[in-house]
């Protein structure tokens, strides 16, 4: 039986006039999930207090340690995946977090970028599986 991942954002307007959702691969999948993931922070989705990341705890925190932030996150990150996408198995997180100026309009300002890097293996297909992202912080953004 194959498998049929919809992908996101959900085409709403599409399914409500019976035509096809556009599909994704399995990694693309799982890589949208991760994404929702890393974004979304504890206890804004009410149907799991659970699902989310660390990210936002320290999304203004300046006065912590890059290495703790880095490690909570990491550690974060790592726990939220486990109990939430059982597709990817034998999972490792890497983070890098440093400072980057960003232009706004005419003005630059200094924010935190991180860095995300997953790698494991898709339990279905035994492949090996790798994500790539970065977000800045203090707001979080893409």
């Amino acid at each position: 039986m194959q498998l049929e991942y919809f992908s996101l954002p959900l085409a709403l307007g599409q399914i409500m006039q019976q035509k096809e959702h556009p599909r994704v691969t399995l990694a693309q999948s799982i890589k949208q999930h991760l994404r929702m993931l890393i974004t979304t922070s504890f206890g804004e989705f009410s149907a799991d207090e659970n699902f989310g990341s660390a990210i936002w705890d320290y999304d203004f925190d300046n006065g912590t340690s890059v290495h703790k932030v880095k490690e909570a996150i990491r550690q974060s990150l790592l726990q939220s995946i486990s109990q939430n996408e059982k597709r990817l198995v034998n999972t490792k997180v890497d983070l890098n977090i440093f400072q980057e100026e960003v232009r706004f309009g005419k003005g630059q300002n200094l924010k935190k970028r991180i860095n995300v890097f997953i790698a494991g293996t898709i339990l279905l297909t035994n492949e090996p599986f790798t994500f790539r992202d970065s977000f800045f912080a203090g707001p979080l953004s893409y």
